[in-house]
């Protein structure tokens, strides 16, 4: 598997340039190696980690397939290690400090562009496993918990019930810190967790999501604490629409356009378009949030393979809002839906 991502990523190389990869997840992608301090040398004919000797074990069993450089100084490690005169860097994720120290010693340095992220987006079937289960846990600790919730519940307690419950599903972190907005909060799209007391007709949002092995979930749903009101019902069955005219629309070869205008047509017809501000969605993999973006500024295409999010929502300041996510895996013919949950406006409390 790291041997075929790193000959992938070969193909974007000149024959004789090297990249230094920087970026921990890009390395992470590449390597195998999960370590908080590395870098990744890469160029046509060999392949060096380097990291530093807290990480000597880790590296060894992380990485047996790469050939491993332990020091002090990485970047003084690299420079040593170096075989080409010219030089790639991540400009996103390279200090100025660093470039500057590289520039004075390599005769062309040159900022890559995104190309191990456009790698990303394309899943492998590890992969797309691997956020499967972070998806199933997700969803299970939810199942789990929303009976569990009472009137009189503050933000934060939901939040911590319902991470523990992802831990004991299986997660080995969670993907987010967890949203829950209750009442008036929810119509804030990435409200933080406050004292705030579920109270009965609130509206309650809970955006969360657990990692497993290093791959992320995404999901939302919307409740309502007690019986709902006609005009929660009307405002769920909205979005809703939205939301599925979107996963109905990502198909393999479409263009983000097309997905992104499929799911504001309901809310258009509604007139409350005006109310949706934010994205639409995005990648999901080793980051929470990573290439591609749902939005018709994209002009590109949606790939075979890719995982993305479908979140459509709706927020009336100062009394309410209501956001529908899935996690979703775009395949040929259709999409297939990874965070499966009842989307009906259930009752809490």
């Amino acid at each position: 598997m790291i041997q075929t991502r790193i000959s992938r990523l070969r193909q974007n190389l000149d024959s004789d340039s090297s990249l230094l990869v920087s970026n921990p997840v890009n390395i992470r992608y590449l390597s195998g190696f999960s370590g908080s301090n590395g870098l990744l040398l890469v160029s046509m004919d060999s392949v060096f980690l380097i990291t530093d000797s807290r990480y000597k074990i880790q590296s060894q069993q992380e990485c047996s397939e790469l050939d491993t450089v332990i020091g002090r100084d990485l970047y003084e490690s690299a420079l040593n290690l170096l075989n080409t005169k010219n030089l790639a860097i991540e400009g996103q994720s390279l200090t100025v400090d660093n470039w500057q120290r590289l520039q004075s010693k390599v005769s062309n340095l040159f900022a890559s562009g995104p190309i191990v992220e456009e790698l990303r987006i394309v899943k492998d079937p590890n992969e797309i496993a691997l956020i499967k289960t972070a998806c199933e846990i997700s969803t299970n600790a939810l199942a789990h918990v929303q009976d569990k919730i009472e009137i009189g519940m503050s933000e934060r307690q939901i939040a911590r019930l319902l991470e523990a419950a992802m831990f004991d599903f299986g997660a080995q972190a969670i993907a987010f810190p967890t949203i829950v907005a209750t009442g008036a909060n929810s119509a804030i799209p990435h409200h933080q967790p406050t004292d705030r007391p579920l109270a009965k007709g609130d509206l309650l949002k809970i955006d969360f999501g657990a990692r497993f092995d290093g791959y992320h979930a995404d999901c939302t749903r919307t409740f309502v604490a007690g019986k709902p009101d006609n005009w929660q019902r009307d405002l769920h069955e909205k979005v809703l629409a939205s939301q599925q005219a979107g996963v109905k629309a990502l198909v393999a070869g479409v263009d983000f356009q097309r997905v992104v205008e499929s799911s504001n047509a309901p809310l258009e017809d509604a007139e409350m378009l005006d109310k949706f501000t934010h994205g639409l969605g995005h990648g999901v993999g080793l980051e929470i949030h990573e290439q591609p973006f749902l939005s018709s500024a994209n002009g590109g295409k949606i790939a075979e393979k890719t995982i993305v999010t479908i979140e459509p929502g709706v927020y009336l300041p100062n009394v309410g809002g209501i956001r529908i996510e899935d996690t979703v895996v775009v395949t040929s013919l259709a999409s297939e839906v990874l965070t499966k949950f009842t989307y009906e406006l259930t009752s809490v409390g």
